[in-house]
C-alpha cells in the first residue's frame, strides 16, 4: 500500500463577505443583549434598594413604637409625681392648718377662769366668735383681760351680756370676738 498525496492546488471557497446589514444586525443584537443586561443589573440593584429602604423603615417603625412606650411611661411617671406632689402639699397644708386651731383653742382654754363655760366657738379668716356661759359678771371680765393678755388673740371685744335663768340657777351669757394672729 502506498499513501497518496495530493499535491495539487484544491480549491478553496472564497470566505463569505458580511453584508452591512449583517453587521448593522448583528450589532443590534448585540446593543440589545448589552442594554438587556444593564437593565437587568439595575433592576436588581433597585429591588435590593428597596428592600433595605423597607427593612429600615421597619426598624425605624420599632424604634419610634418603642420610644412613644418610653414617652408614655415618662409621661406616668411624671403625673404619678406630679399626684405625690400635690398630696404632700395637702398634707403640709393640713399639718399647718392643724397648728392654727390647735393653738387657738389652747389660748381659749388658758384664758378660761373656773366657772366660766363656752357653748359655740366660730372661726372665719382668723375672727374668732365666742358664746357662753359664767357663774358671776365678774367672771366674764376675767375671761375677756386674759384673752387680751394673749399674745396670739388681738382685738378682744365683748357684744354682750345678759343674765339669764335656768331651772331656778342665774347665770351670765355672754358674747364676744377677737382677732386670731396665729394664722
Amino acid at each position: 500500500m502506498m499513501i497518496k498525496i495530493n499535491l495539487l492546488p484544491t480549491k478553496r471557497k472564497t470566505p463569505k463577505k458580511v453584508t452591512e446589514l449583517q453587521q448593522q444586525m448583528i450589532l443590534g443584537v448585540l446593543m440589545l443583549i448589552i442594554v438587556g443586561i444593564g437593565i437587568g443589573y439595575l433592576w436588581v440593584a433597585l429591588n435590593n434598594r428597596i428592600a433595605e429602604l423597607q427593612r429600615d423603615k421597619a426598624a425605624a417603625e420599632a424604634r419610634i413604637r418603642e420610644q412613644d412606650n418610653m414617652l408614655r411611661e415618662v409621661k406616668n411617671v411624671e403625673e404619678e409625681r406630679k399626684k405625690v406632689m400635690d398630696k404632700i402639699d395637702i398634707i403640709e397644708q393640713l399639718k399647718k392648718n392643724q397648728v392654727g386651731p390647735v393653738r387657738l383653742l389652747d389660748e381659749v382654754s388658758k384664758a378660761l377662769p373656773p366657772g366660766v363655760n363656752l357653748t359655740a366657738l366660730t372661726e372665719n379668716s382668723g375672727n374668732v366668735g365666742l358664746d357662753g356661759d359664767a357663774f358671776t359678771n365678774n367672771d366674764v371680765v376675767r375671761f375677756v383681760d386674759n384673752l387680751k393678755a394673749s399674745p396670739f388673740l388681738a382685738d378682744v371685744f365683748l357684744l354682750e351680756t345678759r343674765q339669764a335663768a335656768q331651772e331656778g340657777i342665774e347665770f351670765y351669757k355672754y358674747k364676744l370676738q377677737f382677732r386670731y394672729k396665729g394664722l
